[in-house]
């Protein structure tokens, strides 16, 4: 087997021989090895050649066209400092301009993006990375550690708003080492830095970006393969081709997003009819549409996407674990799939950590037990049942509202009056946070303890449970320092185990990705995360 090197040329770290005997013995499978090394900086070149697959790359069973402009059917949300974005839709559109330190593809491998290179020391908590240094902004200026060192002070500043100052929490400090290196030193272990890197609320941003105003779409300075054009809330955004990008250029000349509404029926009609090229996100309601619509490919697939149906455990009556319980107690997880989502997905067991997340452990669903709950219930002063309201926007469709509607069905078997209170998505996101009982549509991320972290640690930015528990924290910063993909799972026994019992929230299943778009379009991955890449996407002729 071909000897492993690391992209930036520095020995290999500790752990690496140790995964390397694992892989031969198929302790671990290829894709766990592949994670694992990449975390350690070694190069996807050498991992590959080592595995006796040389470098993974995309098939490409057709040449790539240059030119043209697609059409993209998305919300155009209000956006100014892309570091406090809250939907994965918005961070969509900067993508195209703004350039992140690594790259997670659709396999959940890391790869170097603006970080050419990285370095771990051997108990994980300084990694050095180096820079591309072909790297320039769209204004001239050349990528510097500065632009580096200026984000993330900025997203773990005492005063930031951003949920990277829960997710970053761990990062001490942050240096310049050389003209083209800098330096994350942390208080305690994580092994998955490089791959928290690419989470969608950690672009680079130009060194300057609040002393110009710090509202990136009235200047939109970016280092990526398109500069923004126009940007109109509720409309559209366009972006076009750099002639001068830095790296493999885009084959598309423009991109334009069009805002069509909350209807995805009116997308699909557009679609169709030949007005957008591909959509967003569709549901499992339009299925059936999508699968009659000619000259319309339908791509799916599955990841740790889910709803959470948290409940505040400061606030009154869920502040009783005993009213928490019988919520849970009462919930029949798999109706909900099977009604609301028509069986399409995976059954879940409300500790929101995912089979498709590399340190899922199986952990036992607790038994529905209507009896129990009303028992609960009565205990905790409720013999007569009790009034709830759970308040819901349908951000990602419908089936938001119908999975709400078998939970009140469920509650009530157990004298649970469950009130839906359903706002426009508009009002929803400003409040997601905030009411006592909300349903909240959580995306994808490559491991659990990357969503727990934000979730439902102590303080966390989205922490909208405002769960609290020195245990559970503790045991999240064991799991998150475990590089070894055979013992992540078991690190993260514990941790899902507390959170389950805690009764947070009801998280019944995690529900198949759709959508569609026209026969014509070409290298568009559905990516587990939904972070879509436009630079290897374009259009063949009709």
């Amino acid at each position: 087997m071909t000897e492993l090197k690391t992209n930036s040329g520095a020995p290999l770290h500790r752990d690496v021989a140790d995964l390397c005997a694992q892989v031969r013995s198929g302790t671990i499978d290829r894709r766990g090895f592949l994670r694992a090394t990449a975390w350690l900086g070694v190069s996807m070149a050498s991992a590959g050649a080592f595995l006796g697959m040389g470098e993974p790359a995309l098939a490409q069973d057709e040449t790539p066209v240059d030119g043209g402009t697609l059409r993209f059917a998305c919300q155009i949300q209000e956006l100014t400092d892309p570091m406090l974005t809250s939907w994965i839709e918005a961070s969509n559109l900067f993508r195209n301009s703004l350039e992140f330190l690594t790259y997670v593809d659709a396999n959940n491998v890391t790869h170097p993006y603006l970080a050419k290179s990285w370095t771990p020391s051997s108990d994980l908590k300084t990694w050095d990375f180096e820079l591309d240094e072909r790297a320039v902004w769209s204004n001239g200026d050349a990528l510097t550690p500065e632009d580096v060192i200026f984000n993330i002070q900025r997203w773990i500043a005492p005063e930031s708003q951003s949920s990277n100052k829960t997710a970053f929490a761990a990062i001490s400090n942050v240096e310049k080492t050389g003209d083209h290196s800098f330096r994350i030193t942390l208080s305690r272990a994580v092994s998955s830095l490089p791959e928290q890197l690419y989470s969608y609320t950690c672009p680079i941003l130009h060194r300057n970006f609040e002393a110009d105003g710090a509202n990136w779409p009235a200047n939109p300075i970016g280092t990526g393969p398109y500069s923004l054009v126009t940007y109109e809330v509720g409309r559209q955004a366009t972006f076009k081709k750099r002639a001068d990008y830095w790296g493999t250029p885009a084959h598309l000349d423009e991109i334009h997003y069009i805002d069509l509404g909350a209807d995805i029926t009116t997308h699909l009609a557009a679609l169709a009819s030949g007005q957008v090229d591909i959509l967003y996100r569709t549901t499992i309601a339009e299925y059936d549409l999508m699968k009659s619509l000619p000259n319309v490919q339908v791509l799916s697939g599955r990841a740790a996407n889910t709803l959470v149906m948290r409940m505040q455990v400061d606030q009154k009556p869920f502040d009783d674990i005993r009213v928490r319980q019988a919520v849970l107690l009462a919930a029949d997880n798999q109706q909900m799939l099977d009604i609301a989502y028509r069986g399409e997905g995976d059954l879940a067991a409300n500790f929101h950590v995912s089979p498709s997340q590399a340190d899922y452990f199986p952990l036992e669903a607790i038994p529905r037990d209507v009896a129990k709950a009303k028992a609960l219930l009565a205990e905790a002063g409720y013999a007569d049942g009790i009034d709830l309201e759970i308040t819901l926007g349908n951000t990602q469709g419908k089936w938001e509202q119908d999975t709400a509607q078998v939970l009140q069905q469920n509650l009530a078997e157990a004298g649970i009056r469950l009130a839906l209170n359903v706002l426009p998505a508009s009002q929803y996101w400003p409040v997601w946070d905030k009411v006592p009982f909300g349903l909240t549509f959580w995306a994808h991320r490559p491991l659990g303890s990357m969503t727990l972290d934000l979730a439902y640690r102590t303080g966390g930015a989205w922490n909208e449970s405002h769960f609290a528990s020195p245990e559970f924290d503790a045991a999240l910063d064991k799991a998150m320092a475990v590089v070894d993909p055979s013992k992540r799972p078991e690190a993260m026994r514990e941790v899902e185990t507390i959170l389950r019992d805690a009764a947070v929230m009801v998280q019944a299943y995690w529900p198949s990705r759709f959508t569609a778009a026209a026969q014509t379009v070409r290298g568009f991955e559905l990516h587990p995360a939904d972070y879509f890449r436009m630079d290897g996407v374009w259009l063949a002729q009709a």
